[in-house]
């Protein structure tokens, strides 16, 4: 696994592996601070081996973010954020922080008023109608994604990441599905790109030119009418021009009827996506959905499909991962089977995030790992199948 363990550089970050721990809602955040219990589940991970750990939604708008996620929006989350942060870099891994609005995906029971987004169109997620955005509150929002980067970076944070995917507010801008303004944010496929250029433009003058920005895009929108692979290359071939120093490429909407983390999913099946905007940008690109195995990842890095591999869940799983699989012991690897229950389930029932194979996520405070014991005894499991 030669490919994995190389060390690659994003912007002015040079990351000892290509194993990077996307954003993922893990709700330990219930008033928007960053949570001892946040800090010991990143802590592992980052003892576990992987090079780069982005963490997220970090809500850049007290309107834009769903309950318990890690906030942003303010100088007062500064502190704790920069706690994370030093707990991270202590064991050598890199952090970066996934600035998020999620427009019309924010029901309005979150935040005591009607979410926002580019026209009032309800998603099928809340079933509520949005209010549409004056030339005002996109205005704001572009600033308001820029000042949270500029808190990131005075949090210790190595990088920050823009979510541009899944159906949250960038994307809504993009889509004619969502799109109906007839103002310079809406009409064309030019137009529908502006919003998303404009916060990249405002984030990389916020941090400067040495400060490294990712963007998160979903590959193709899978929606009836949505954006395909290629809007998706024609906007981060743009993006790039914006100062964007690596693309964390996913899969399509929440509202898509197409299965995309799902067990029934064949692992790595959305890195088709990850290929094509490869092809039209020069920078680093990272390929997420149902990776979960380490040869799989070193594949598509060898292949030249990604020059990265996005381990979420599996790094849930087991956040040991990364070190079990550079020092050969594979066979102590415990996999993601996407089964979804403690993790996603979890989220959209704003409940802390659990995982059926690592009893410990989550629980790292209060359950110690795991040793060998000094007075070995002999189990029998009875029901385990064959064998």
């Amino acid at each position: 696994m030669e490919a994995l363990f190389t060390p690659i550089d994003i912007g002015n970050l040079k990351l000892k592996n290509r194993i990077v721990m996307p954003a993922m809602h893990l709700n330990y955040t219930p008033d928007g601070e960053v949570t001892d219990k946040l800090i010991a589940f990143y802590e592992e991970r980052a003892k576990g081996g992987a090079a780069l750990i982005i963490v997220g939604g970090c809500a850049v708008d007290e309107y834009g973010g769903y309950l318990n996620m890690i906030g942003i929006s303010d100088d007062r989350f500064i502190p704790g954020l920069k706690r994370l942060t030093d707990v991270v870099h202590r064991h050598g891994a890199l952090i970066a922080s996934q600035l998020f609005h999620g427009g019309r995906y924010i029901h309005s029971s979150f935040i005591g008023r009607s979410p926002v987004a580019p026209s009032p169109i309800a998603s099928g997620l809340t079933r509520e109608e949005p209010r549409e955005m004056t030339i005002e509150d996109i205005k704001y929002t572009t600033d308001s994604f820029a000042r949270a980067a500029e808190r990131a970076k005075e949090a210790g944070f190595d990088a920050v990441e823009i979510i541009g995917s899944a159906g949250y507010l960038i994307t809504q801008f993009l889509s004619p599905i969502t799109n109906k303004r007839t103002d310079e944010y809406g009409g064309s496929f030019e137009n529908r790109m502006r919003f998303g250029l404009e916060v990249a433009g405002a984030v990389r003058n916020a941090v400067g030119k040495d400060f490294t920005v990712l963007i998160r895009l979903g590959g193709n929108d899978f929606m009836p009418g949505g954006n395909t692979n290629r809007e998706i290359r024609l906007f981060a071939a743009e993006l790039e021009k914006c100062g964007i120093d690596a693309f964390d490429i996913t899969g399509g909407w929440h509202e898509s009827r197409v299965p995309q983390i799902t067990m029934g999913v064949p692992r790595g099946g959305y890195t088709y996506l990850a290929r094509g905007v490869k092809k039209v940008v020069s920078k680093p690109v990272i390929s997420c959905n149902r990776i979960n195995d380490p040869f799989l990842a070193d594949k598509i890095i060898r292949e030249g499909s990604a020059d990265m591999a996005g381990f979420a869940r599996g790094l849930i799983a087991d956040p040991e991962m990364p070190n079990k699989a550079r020092n050969g012991r594979l066979n102590e690897i415990t996999p993601c089977i996407g089964c979804n229950q403690g993790c996603l389930d979890n989220v959209f029932v704003m409940k802390p995030i659990e995982c059926m194979v690592n009893p410990r996520a989550g629980r790292e405070l209060d359950a110690p790992p795991i040793s060998k014991t000094e007075t070995p005894k002999k189990v029998m499991v009875i029901g385990g199948g064959p064998g």
